[in-house]
């Protein structure tokens, strides 16, 4: 029963994130959606500009391009990204530069250790989690 989340970040240092919340018994479309503001100091913000960059040379067999997944629209307005070969939930990591291509584009499944032990996932983790229930 933890909230969705989407975060974003630019070089400046301000960074935010959209909560959906789940009501039981609900489907997400109707649920409460909140946003958050997190100011972040230039070290904080370097380091979750260069994770996905890291995160791709150390792991590339864990950052899986567009074909390797499917989107889960099993619920009206909520789709979810998934691993074809597992079905497993996945994030997906972005850093774009305004009106060009993403420099770096991939999806991660969620219980990754290539994601969960690094630094972007735990520093995103702690800002989000006070946030996380309603």
């Amino acid at each position: 029963m933890l909230a969705r989340c989407q975060f974003g970040a630019s070089e400046d240092g301000d960074a935010g994130a959209i909560l959906t919340y789940p009501i039981n018994g609900h489907p997400w479309r109707r649920n409460i959606i909140r946003s958050y503001s997190f100011p972040l100091d230039q070290e904080t913000t370097s380091l979750l500009f260069a994770e996905p960059r890291r995160i791709r040379s150390e792991f590339p067999n864990s950052c899986l391009d567009k074909d390797l997944l499917w989107s889960d629209f099993s619920e009206k307005a909520n789709a979810i990204t998934r691993d074809r070969a597992t079905n497993t939930l996945c994030f997906t990591i972005g850093v774009m530069v305004e009106h060009s291509e993403p420099e770096e584009y991939f999806s991660i499944r969620e219980n990754d250790v290539a994601l969960t032990t690094s630094a972007l996932f735990q520093k995103i983790t702690q800002l989000v989690a006070p946030y996380e229930r309603v």
